[in-house]
């Protein structure tokens, strides 16, 4: 006979309950039901609302010989540029059908450079330019202050900044608008003539045992001139038949120009992106695990959260004084950087591109107070993801992308400038979801 189970009196108690809470479960209002409760979040940071919140400038990125063109430019106060050209590369040797000739002196020697007419301003009554020798060597690194600027070798120009001019002016050409009766144009090109310094001058570029100081172009008024394609026309009368004169020609085997930094070297409370000296944007961002929102005084957990949106917002300066404000628009971008400016200053090295960063800039769209937006989110993705106390601070740089893609630059505020100009941490953000107990 099969024995009859009997229950304790716990346990059966223990299945009544249970009967109970299942009925519960099922009458419960569907809104408080467990489950994800996701929210998004705006928050909008300024530095004083981080830890540590780091900008600066550094410029000299990119040496003007980089950008293929002479801008010279005079007659406007504070600013001041000189071109420089050198031909070292003069033919020595007459080739004639009855064999090779010395050279015995070079006739009509004239400097020929092309113009930007794009990028060139004249005076109303024309812009008169010089060439001039040179009366010390440089090479194209020269910047105002010296004749060789390179790596692990400065050489200050002899004649204070600027350096010093020789006394001779070989030739000038007057640039004029040409105006007909149905349009305006400008000269295409700007021609020195060399006349009785031709022969005396290419062979002194000949030998190679004499300083090749090379040549300045200068603005002998007021005006600004961009040109570019620097060449050297000449006449070779060899010996064996002077009768007889060869054209021919040599192309620059070293041209840049250079400018008075003065009126631009004042960078306190601004940031700097594009121009000729390579301005780019340093910034060590060091961003807290929780961070406040807007409409609410509580805190909200960003590392582990979705990033769905983050962005250095700057906010534009006043218009650039001509000629080193931006004129056309020009890219940039965001690069990691590999190591601690503070440390390294301008020599620290750039890491990996930033992807998502790029964006254009504008000018006519940056008016003052007006703002930029530069993209982080995939930074900042990178960042949420990361365990506390893993994640190193964020150090980025912001730069011109190419560096030579405009002459101008354009300013923003800094932290260290006016509050309501400085730039601001704009993220959206979804926290991991959190389940609700019944």
């Amino acid at each position: 006979m099969r024995r009859k189970r009997i229950l304790p009196p716990l346990t059966a108690c223990a299945l009544v309950l249970a009967g109970c809470g299942r009925d519960e479960l099922v009458n419960v209002d569907p809104e408080a039901a467990p489950g994800p409760t996701p929210t998004t979040y705006e928050s909008i940071l300024d530095a004083s609302q981080l830890t540590g919140w780091i900008d600066t400038v550094f410029g000299g990125f990119l040496a003007p010989a980089a950008l293929g063109y002479i801008q010279i430019e005079d007659g406007t106060p504070g600013v001041s540029f000189r071109g420089l050209v050198r031909f070292e590369s003069i033919q020595d040797t007459a080739r004639l059908l009855s064999g090779a000739s010395p050279v015995l002196r070079y006739d009509s020697a004239r400097v020929v450079i092309s113009v930007d007419s794009a990028a060139t301003r004249l005076a109303a009554a024309g812009t008169v330019l010089q060439l001039v020798e040179m009366e010390q060597e440089w090479d194209v690194s020269a910047s105002w202050e010296l004749a060789v600027d390179s790596p692990g070798v400065s050489i200050p120009w002899t004649g204070g900044p600027g350096g010093s001019l020789g006394p001779t002016v070989f030739d000038q050409d007057t640039l004029a608008l040409v105006v007909t009766d149905t349009t305006t144009e400008m000269p295409d090109s700007v021609i020195f003539w060399l006349d009785e310094a031709s022969d005396s001058l290419l062979k002194l570029w000949v030998d190679t045992t004499q300083t090749n100081t090379g040549l300045a172009v200068v603005v002998a008024d007021s005006g600004r001139v961009r040109l570019f394609s620097p060449r050297l026309l000449y006449n070779m009368v060899p010996e064996t038949e002077p009768d007889t004169a060869l054209s021919t020609r040599s192309v620059a085997t070293a041209n840049t120009f250079y400018l008075d930094t003065t009126s631009i070297s004042d960078i306190a409370g601004i940031l700097r992106v594009g121009g000729i000296n390579g301005w780019r944007v340093y910034a060590e961002i060091e961003v807290p695990d929780s961070v406040p929102v807007l409409g609410s005084a509580e805190l909200q957990p960003l590392r582990g959260s979705t990033i769905n949106k983050a962005e250095l917002v700057l906010t534009s300066l006043d218009p650039v004084a001509p000629p080193f404000g931006a004129e056309t628009e020009f890219g940039a971008g965001v690069n990691e950087l590999a190591d601690d400016f503070r440390v390294y200053g301008t020599k620290t090295p750039l890491s990996s591109f930033v992807p998502g960063s790029s964006f254009i800039v504008f000018p006519d769209s940056l008016a003052a107070d007006s703002t930029l937006r530069v993209d982080l989110t995939l930074e900042f993705q990178r960042w949420a993801e990361q365990l506390p106390g893993t994640a190193l601070p964020l150090r980025l740089a912001i730069r011109a992308i190419p560096e030579d893609a405009a002459f101008g630059f354009w300013e923003f505020g800094a932290v260290d400038g006016d509050p309501a100009q400085a730039p601001l941490l704009r993220i959206v953000f979804t926290p991991a979801a959190r389940f609700t107990i019944p």
